[in-house]
């Protein structure tokens, strides 16, 4: 691989590791942190709402649309958009989840808020320096940056949750938001003019009527929302058969989040060897094979060979499937309206992962884990279907 495209990758996976560490956090750390405090598994699903800024990432873009720096334009937007981040981190130190759980849930949907924010110059900025022949790579890349942010945000930052306390535990993650903002000087931006569709209805409508734009909706709603949930849901389930929490979040947020990343760049390999489809199918039955997985074990007891498995599989098809997922996304974007696009992919992307969570806590409630995972199996055998009967 070419040294300048290996060291862009570096780069910017840094910065997307910064900035989602303590949003994964909030979505897969937070919900272990409630298990324990024994809050119910429907709340725990509709705690993944804090997500929800992300659905309406595509209205989020105008500002930036609005405000051309004529150099370095995406990456001011970054800078600024980073500080406040950082801020908004260390006001949350000084909240208690014990004494005001709503206070504090709406604290941190403000603080998503800005997260999501913050990814929208961020990712036009990757579409700007990554050439198309090189977004497969990068969206592996980037797969691996959310599971280097799953070690921080689903581990390590819980192993600080239950030694240092909540407050110090933000206030490490703004100062590491902070540090990472000077990565910015290290990456060059062209001052070629921005020629952006602004935001509209029209733009946004033009988008679903390209020619065989229903099946990639389809497989951008629904591709990666089953296996999701399931990982979602991985440490809470732990938790309910009776493994310490700090063990979770080694197992789950530290060695998950490390065989997500090795997958990340394994998919970037296999990306290059094998088209579109073949890709799509095949990283679709490894997701409905490492559910099933889940199913049996479920029904029998949870051996250390069988966690370790469990979270092998599910890591790995997370790492697959979002990997294909974000080079697509990108492949989806049109030149003229590049930002736009990617954000109503990103917007529908993310609703739709929220959704299933919410519907994986209800179903956990009613039905208990097991019913969740069989849930998710018949959803994912769906996909294994519709990709290799209808996707082109």
């Amino acid at each position: 691989m070419d040294k300048t495209l290996i060291k862009k990758n570096i780069l910017f996976g840094a910065l997307y590791t910064s900035f989602l560490a303590p949003f994964i956090f909030f979505m897969l750390g937070l919900p272990m942190i409630l298990q324990i405090e024994g809050f119910e598994a429907s709340l725990i699903g509709i705690f993944q709402m804090v997500g929800l800024p992300a659905v309406i990432k595509f209205l989020l873009s105008p500002p930036i649309d609005r405000f051309v720096f004529k150099k370095n334009h995406y990456k001011r937007w970054i800078i600024g958009v980073g500080v406040l981040y950082a801020l908004l981190l260390f006001g949350l130190s000084f909240l208690s989840l014990k004494d005001n759980f709503y206070l504090v849930l709406a604290a941190i949907m403000i603080t998503t808020l800005v997260s999501t924010f913050i990814d929208i110059p961020l990712n036009a900025l990757s579409i700007k320096v990554f050439t198309q022949k090189e977004r497969m790579v990068a969206g592996s890349y980037k797969a691996s940056s959310y599971f280097a942010a799953g070690v921080l945000g689903g581990g390590i930052f819980l192993l600080f949750y239950n030694h240092i306390g909540w407050q110090n535990t933000f206030m490490i993650m703004s100062l590491m938001v902070l540090i990472s903002l000077f990565i910015l000087i290290m990456i060059e931006e062209s001052d070629a003019k921005i020629e952006e569709t602004k935001v509209s209805f029209k733009t946004i409508v033009s988008f679903f009527k390209q020619p065989d734009i229903g099946i990639w909706i389809f497989l951008l709603s629904f591709y990666f929302a089953f296996i999701s949930a399931v990982w979602i849901f991985m440490k809470p389930y732990l938790i309910s058969k009776g493994i310490k929490a700090d063990d979770v979040a080694i197992y789950v947020g530290i060695y998950g989040s490390i065989i997500g990343f090795l997958g990340g760049i394994l998919a970037s390999f296999i990306g290059k060897k094998f088209s579109r489809k073949i890709i799509l199918l095949t990283f679709a039955i490894f997701n409905t094979l490492s559910i099933l997985i889940l199913v049996l074990i479920d029904k029998s007891e949870l051996t250390m060979v069988a966690l370790i498995s469990v979270v092998t599989f599910t890591a790995l098809s997370i790492s697959f499937s979002s990997a294909i997922i974000f080079s697509l996304m990108m492949d989806y974007s049109r030149d003229t309206s590049r930002g736009v696009d990617y954000a109503v992919q990103s917007s529908l992307f993310s609703l739709t992962r929220i959704m299933s969570a919410v519907i994986a806590g209800v179903l956990v409630s009613s039905f208990g884990f097991s019913g969740m995972f069989m849930f998710e199996f018949v959803g994912m055998i769906s996909v294994v279907f519709v990709v290799y009967r209808l996707y082109k």
